[in-house]
């Protein structure tokens, strides 16, 4: 998530007027997930996670530069970053990251 958070920043402010900085304190860490998973593709999370998770060949091929370059980017994140396990978290726990991320 911090990979992506300036964009989840911007995502929020555009689609749903929060400024996580300043509401990040009255906002649920399941309200935030929520709204988290519901960001539309005009937002710049969501657009960078459609051409992330794009599929199809011939569409891929068809990307602009930028576009091909923010997959490149997320594939070479996901290789540096691979781990062997996963990681399963408690709800306690993502709040203590949060925490740390707002002070």
């Amino acid at each position: 998530m911090k990979y992506d958070w300036g964009r989840i920043v911007a995502s929020f402010a555009q689609q749903y007027g929060i400024r996580l900085c300043n509401e990040y304190d009255n906002i649920s860490c399941s309200e935030f997930r929520y709204l988290l998973s519901n960001l539309n593709s005009d937002t710049p999370l969501g657009y960078t996670v459609m051409i992330r998770s794009e599929k199809n060949p011939k569409r891929i091929r068809e990307m602009t530069a930028n576009e091909k370059k923010i997959r490149a980017d997320w594939a070479e994140f996901k290789r540096k970053n691979r781990k062997g396990e996963k990681i399963y978290l408690k709800k306690e726990d993502i709040s203590k990251i949060f925490s740390k991320m707002f002070g």
